[in-house]
């Protein structure tokens, strides 16, 4: 489904790197190394790379991962990265993680029925005994998603993704308040200098999810939750947080629960 978007993707995520600075300072955090969950082509996973951690991304989409290790063979990184096409309900990699992560919505892909249990019962098992796991979600704010009513607007006119040609998105949205979904359908219009239109359909799903249901989330995963943030600066979630940042700890085993609880305090 979302290789599709691969060509795409750059251009709809084009200035978006106000989290980079939290993801840095969550793997110097832990120190690495680091699984990036749903890392599509390599938008935090480069810097990671870049900044001396070593990378493992997992992506259902070989498009996109094919794209990433484009990008990752320009700037000389193969020896700090490692790209594995995966679908994270079915993620088993053999090894452990002090930090897995997964950005900007990603885990609001398991839009399914026991997909968001069983994505965090999976990324649980790569974490190292008191690492860390990170989700990066839309906290569910009257307004959160912008227009949901069906509108067709127009998000964006940019230059690319081919030489000369410039791509036109426009996007509508449905909002089930019952199945805490938001339909999404794509359309991206290529125009050439010449005139000639390529478009391309993009459908997909996007669950969202409230705090209290997430504390329960990491609750039956096994995980203590260390805390539940509101923006990248980790700032308390409120009412008015745009983010909403879940921070989970694997707990090491045969700790008492006292040490739980100063843990998670």
């Amino acid at each position: 489904m979302f290789d599709v978007f691969a060509r795409f993707y750059d251009l709809d995520t084009e200035g978006l790197n106000a989290d980079l600075t939290f993801w840095l300072q969550l793997a110097r955090r832990t120190g690495g190394p680091v699984l990036e969950v749903g890392c599509g082509t390599g938008r935090v996973l480069i810097p990671l790379a870049e900044a001396g951690f070593s990378v493992v991304g997992i992506d259902v989409s070989p498009a996109m991962l094919a794209v990433a290790r484009e990008k990752v063979k320009a700037r000389g990184l193969d020896e700090r990265v490692d790209l594995v096409e995966c679908n994270a309900l079915d993620l088993n990699l053999g090894r452990t993680f002090p930090l897995v992560f997964m950005a900007l919505n990603s885990f609001g892909h398991f839009a399914e029925p026991g997909e968001p249990e069983r994505a965090l019962e999976r990324m649980r098992a790569h974490l190292e005994p008191g690492g860390l796991l990170a989700l990066d979600l839309t906290n569910p704010t009257p307004g959160a998603f912008g227009e949901t009513t069906g509108l067709l607007i127009h998000e964006y006119t940019r230059p690319g993704p081919c030489p000369g040609w410039q791509t036109v998105k426009l996007r509508s949205q449905w909002q089930s308040f019952v199945a805490q979904r938001i339909e999404v359908s794509c359309i991206y219009d290529e125009v050439s200098a010449s005139g000639e239109i390529r478009r391309t359909l993009a459908p997909f799903a996007l669950r969202y999810f409230y705090p209290q249901e997430l504390r329960l989330l990491f609750e039956r995963a096994g995980l203590v939750l260390e805390g539940m943030y509101g923006s990248y600066d980790l700032d308390p979630l409120d009412d008015d947080s745009d983010r909403l940042i879940p921070i989970g700890r694997n707990p090491v085993r045969g700790a008492s629960s006292r040490d739980r609880r100063q843990r998670h305090a």
